[in-house]
């Protein structure tokens, strides 16, 4: 892209794991990325580092207002064009539950920026149509701008039905690999062993570990009724890592069956500290709801053992994608028996699943690969906004 103009990106709020993908994305734009981000909400489902720090990139702070815990979204989005009035694209969250995005994607036009989408553009708790309202107002904003940047192959297919081939590229969603991958490294070299005995885990149990937020959606129930039967017949330890609304219920459920070597470790947000535990485990057990915690898993070879999704619902996040039943881990039929036996099954061949996990993160979700497929879709909405058209 031959000119000084920014890029600006808006976001409803900035996670501290977004933070290794804009500095790389700085860099390939030539320290050209502003982010435009409001507070976080304080109903919010995500899960939030504070340590916004080691930003390499522009930052500008807009006010924001959530209504209905964080449904809805109003942002102010103007003090970003009063410092930059000529920005060269537009990047936006695509989310339908920021009712001024048409009114930001008007206002880039007018300016002569690129506009581009990035997002999964579509709902994981509705069956997918696009005769439905929401799913037709989602189809009908991706059709409108240059560029759309989709989270997974999976959500580019969904809308290729829909919107112009060319304007659809793939950013696979990951997390910071440049520090996932030698993590992995310095703990391979290690060995499982040594750091089951740092942890004090027993060498030779049958190890799981659990990381997300604490309610019922992510399967904490059926986790502990697997455990329980695992336990039943071996050694094993649960690592629970993550807070939340369960966090109660489940230490009642451990009491109440006498679960041995559940440890909650509360919220653990970064990598390095977390890293010890996913590469102590025989698998990531995540029975319910599976997003970003397949690329985690992944990058630090541990399979990864979920179930289906209930009816015809998307319900797991598009990173479900990543996880190769039978290779890389396992997606069980929606049953604690299949699902049992399916853990089972991975536990007698660890190694080889190990072994392929690690293999499908380094060939497919990089972070590098990430930055490159948003750097593209920046550049066509770039050479083909409006404008030029």
């Amino acid at each position: 892209m031959e000119t000084d103009r920014k890029v600006l990106y808006f976001t409803r709020y900035l996670p501290a794991y977004r933070i290794p993908v804009f500095n790389k994305l700085n860099k390939e734009l030539n320290g050209r990325l502003v982010v435009c981000a409001g507070q976080t909400p304080t109903q919010s489902s995500v899960l939030l580092s504070d340590d916004l720090s080691g930003r390499e990139f522009e930052q500008i702070s807009l006010v924001s207002r959530f209504w209905k815990g964080d449904k809805i979204h109003f942002q102010n989005y103007h003090p970003a064009f009063e410092k930059y009035p000529t920005p060269a694209v537009i990047l936006a969250e695509e989310s339908p539950r920021s009712i001024t995005l048409p009114f930001l994607l008007r206002e880039a036009k007018k300016r002569d920026a690129g506009r581009a989408l990035w997002g999964i553009f579509y709902s994981v708790h509705r069956e997918y149509s696009g005769s439905h309202p929401l799913q037709y107002y989602r189809i009908q904003m991706a059709d409108r701008v240059e560029a759309c940047v989709c989270y997974t192959r999976g959500v580019r297919d969904s809308l290729l039905p829909f919107v112009d081939p060319a304007k659809l590229f793939v950013a696979q969603n990951t997390l910071d690999t440049d520090q996932l991958f030698p993590l992995y490294d310095a703990m391979k070299q290690e060995g499982q062993a040594s750091i089951r005995k740092r942890l004090q885990i027993g060498v030779d149990e049958a190890v799981f570990v659990f990381s997300a937020i604490l309610v019922k959606r992510k399967g904490t129930r059926e986790l502990l009724d697997i455990f329980g039967r695992i336990q039943a017949d071996r050694p094993a330890t649960l690592l629970v890592m993550g807070s939340g609304p369960e966090l109660e219920p489940m230490k009642s459920i451990v009491d109440e069956k006498q679960l041995k070597n559940v440890r909650f470790l509360g919220s653990v947000p970064l990598l390095k500290d977390s890293a010890p535990y996913f590469f102590a485990a025989d698998m990531a057990l995540i029975p319910g709801y599976v997003g970003l915690v397949a690329n985690h898993a992944l990058c630090l070879g541990v399979p990864l053992v979920t179930m289906e999704a209930p009816g015809k619902l998307p319900f797991h996040g598009p990173e479900i994608e990543s996880i190769v039943d039978g290779y890389n881990g396992f997606i069980s039929e929606r049953n604690l028996d299949d699902l049992e036996s399916k853990v089972r099954a991975l536990l007698s061949e660890r190694s080889v699943f190990s072994e392929n996990a690690i293999k499908y993160a380094r060939e497919h979700i990089t972070l590098d690969q990430m930055v490159g497929g948003l750097t593209d879709a920046i550049n066509h909405a770039w050479q083909n906004r409006a404008s030029r058209s």
